[in-house]
């Protein structure tokens, strides 16, 4: 469920006046959103390199040294904004990570249990209803990464940051049905990517 607007705008002038429950409270709502937004732009290949959570955390502490100047005019524009952040955190953690490998001549691959703990759902027994669900997202996110970079962002911008019509055009540089019928054939193709692994899911 997308956060309420006029909340999340109230939730972000007291954290600007300094009132850090209010901060905590503004993060916590887009966690999990933000983390959607950063699995799907780290890719396969990335994701053998980061990990999605550490982005987010990066993208939060940059994002409260820059709460000052955030400017929020739409119901997607919080969002958004988070979403640049992580983009340019994880663009700069790859040039680093070549810059290193560059210079050491060398490549230290990621443990897949070393971060394993990282994940506080993980932990917890949840309803059978919650891990299904959860299933899916990671099945519909990962799935987003196999499309062209056209309908993977038309869906990131409509579906993941909640932009409008208007947003979501300018952001592609297209008219709004220009982008519309764009979002209607990316829809077409994610969904016939997967629905068959769903499906073997459900075996």
């Amino acid at each position: 469920m997308e956060p309420d607007l006029e909340q999340s705008l109230e939730l972000a002038r007291r954290a600007q006046e300094g009132e850090r429950n209010a901060l905590e409270s503004l993060f916590a709502r887009y966690q999990d959103r933000l983390r959607r937004v950063v699995r799907v732009r780290l890719g396969v290949r990335l994701r053998g390199e980061m990990e999605s959570m550490d982005v987010v955390q990066d993208t939060f502490a940059v994002a409260l040294r820059k709460l000052p100047t955030l400017e929020v005019r739409s119901r997607a524009g919080l969002l958004a904004w988070l979403s640049k952040i992580a983009e340019n955190q994880i663009r700069d953690a790859h040039d680093r990570g070549a810059a290193q490998k560059r210079d050491r001549g060398r490549e230290v691959a990621l443990d897949p249990g070393a971060t394993a703990g990282h994940d506080p759902a993980a932990s917890e027994t949840l309803p059978d209803e919650r891990v299904a669900r959860r299933e899916a997202i990671e099945v519909v996110d990962a799935a987003l990464t196999e499309l062209t970079q056209d309908h993977r962002e038309v869906i990131l911008q409509r579906d993941y940051l909640g932009a409008d019509w208007s947003e979501v055009a300018g952001a592609l540089g297209r008219s709004v049905p220009a982008a519309q019928e764009l979002h209607r054939r990316a829809w077409i193709r994610l969904r016939r990517i997967v629905r068959p692994r769903l499906e073997a899911g459900e075996d």
